[in-house]
């Protein structure tokens, strides 16, 4: 089995478990499958966003990773999954 794994840049202020800083990076693992509790990167409408994925809701809580924004509830069917982040970067 191979495993690819992609950098997602923080370009944002995002407070999802801990304090991500702009300039920190995510490193993220690419899956076909996703486990309940697990953060994820994906891709929304109006670019790349992270999120703790949860197998019984039908939306998640997203926070954007490129642009300020407030967090948002996207449904689970409109998000592009890209992979489990599974370590982050400082840029401190």
């Amino acid at each position: 089995m191979q495993t690819h794994v992609f950098v997602q840049p923080v370009g944002v202020e995002v407070d999802l478990d801990r304090r991500l800083h702009r300039g920190d990076a995510l490193i993220v693992e690419t899956r076909d499958s996703v486990q309940d509790g697990e953060i994820v990167v994906a891709e929304a409408e109006g670019g790349a966003v992270v999120g703790r994925y949860a197998t019984a809701q039908a939306d998640l809580l997203v926070y954007p990773l490129e642009t300020p924004g407030a967090p948002r509830r996207v449904a689970r069917a409109g998000l592009r999954l890209r992979g489990v982040v599974i370590g982050v970067r400082s840029a401190l």
